[in-house]
């Protein structure tokens, strides 16, 4: 699959490049968005971890290590944000879903 920026929820399963949501859903910098919640669906393996920050070398906004694998964990948030950037190879598996309001 691809990632898909234009609906919601969002929806990111490809890792292979860094995801800077902003510039990716074509935002103007600076833009804040309303997150409800962030679920890391379908981990595979117990190794895994996804890791999420409001930009390069930001302030993490979602740090999980799988426990159990095909388990999903969900976080919610009901916040504002400036940016999810997510680094290349940052989620090990699976797919991770964000929505907002």
């Amino acid at each position: 699959m691809a990632n898909t920026y234009s609906t919601n929820p969002i929806v990111l399963d490809d890792f292979s490049v860094a995801i800077d949501l902003c510039s990716s859903c074509g935002w103007l910098g600076g833009s804040q968005f309303k997150v409800v919640s962030i679920e890391w669906q379908t981990p595979t393996s117990t190794a895994h971890t996804a890791l999420i920050t409001d930009a390069a070398s930001g302030n993490v906004v979602f740090s999980e290590q799988c426990t159990t694998a095909n388990q999903s964990i969900i976080k919610y948030y009901n916040t504002w944000l400036q940016n999810i950037y997510i680094a290349a190879s940052g989620v090990g598996s699976g797919s991770i879903v964000i929505t907002l309001e």
